[in-house]
């Protein structure tokens, strides 16, 4: 049985190769493989062809993949935190706590020193207050949830849900008081795009992105073990508390990185590891992997259909996600519905 999970996870990842390859020859200027061949050959000859794939395309899939990976693990992990299927990041107020912090770093821009706004740590400094927003949200959130120095998931979902309203009526008294100019910025990020791509977010990424990784892959066997129950998982030595706090931490710095440099990107979280859960089960060892190449997968092809659907111009690919997404979650709804009701 377990081969068969593994060769599952095998050939999504072949599959997630194969859609890294096509995604490149995809666009409103189309490459085939032969101009590709010939532009990497010949640069200098091919200097347009070059210029879009070297500073689009190739910046643009493999930032996809990244932010991809960093949905699907996290959403993984907070499926596991609350032992529900239909939890994702967004529910504790992360995206929410990441828009906050990104909203009012824009606001605040023109009151920054230039170097932090506008200098050469800008690129830091748009995921390091995502991520502070993130940070602070979540630290608000757990606090509150926090009884007898132990986190009552229950309580933490609410709180979760309040402070989200909360956050989004912050970024709409900021959105109401923003510039024309700040407004249509702020207007297309809140709709998810990975359009900004380039190698200096792409190297800000990958770290964040890699930690995460191996954090969620080296958890999973006490990961399987609090699907049993926070008491089983205690008795076979786990330290909960300590697990819930990392798992937070890490979704916090990889989500809010992601929101930071791509905007809101819906449903990714939840749809994935549920689709990876129906076809390996719930044994983190391999929904893990799974989850990660499927976030990938599902928003590199995502992008391509925002960036061909109404070509030349390209959707916000979080139209897209919503689109697909959606009717996948009114789904899980009725079936969880129906699974209450026998």
């Amino acid at each position: 049985m377990s081969g068969l999970k593994k060769s599952t996870v095998g050939i999504f990842f072949v599959l997630l190769i194969i859609s890294m390859i096509l995604n490149v020859t995809i666009g409103a200027f189309s490459l085939s493989f032969s101009e590709i061949l010939n532009t990497l050959l010949n640069p200098e000859e091919n200097k347009i062809y070059y210029q879009v794939l070297v500073d689009i395309r190739v910046p643009r899939v493999i930032l996809g993949v990244l932010v991809g990976v960093a949905f699907g693990i996290s959403g993984a992990m907070m499926q596991t935190l609350f032992k529900n299927p239909l939890a994702d990041p967004s529910i504790i107020g992360v995206s929410a706590g990441a828009s906050a912090g990104v909203v009012i770093f824009m606001l605040l821009g023109n009151f920054l020193p230039t170097l932090l706004y506008d200098g050469f740590l800008s690129y830091l400094s748009l995921p390091l207050s995502a991520f502070l927003g993130a940070a602070i949200t979540i630290f608000a959130i757990y606090k509150l949830a926090t009884i007898y120095n132990k986190v009552a998931v229950t309580v933490m979902l609410l709180a979760g849900i309040a402070i989200n309203a909360m956050l989004g009526a912050l970024v709409g008294l900021f959105t109401y008081v923003s510039t024309e100019e700040e407004l249509k910025s702020f207007t297309f990020w809140t709709m998810g795009s990975l359009a900004d791509g380039n190698m200096k977010i792409i190297l800000i990424m990958i770290p964040i992105v890699i930690v995460t990784y191996i954090f969620a892959i080296s958890k999973n066997v006490e990961l399987n073990l609090m699907l049993l129950g926070e008491d089983e998982a205690r008795n076979s030595g786990v330290n909960a508390e300590k697990l819930k706090k990392y798992i937070i931490l890490f979704v916090s710095l990889a989500i809010g990185a992601s929101v930071a440099f791509c905007g809101i990107i819906g449903f990714i979280g939840l749809v994935v590891p549920h689709i990876a859960r129906l076809l390996v089960g719930s044994n983190h060892k391999f929904y893990l992997p799974l989850s990660a190449i499927l976030g990938a997968f599902v928003l590199l092809w995502a992008d391509s259909i925002a960036r061909i659907i109404i070509a030349p111009a390209e959707l916000p690919i979080g139209i897209i996600t919503a689109l697909l997404g959606a009717p996948f979650f009114l789904w899980l709804l009725i079936k969880n519905r129906q699974d209450s009701m026998a």
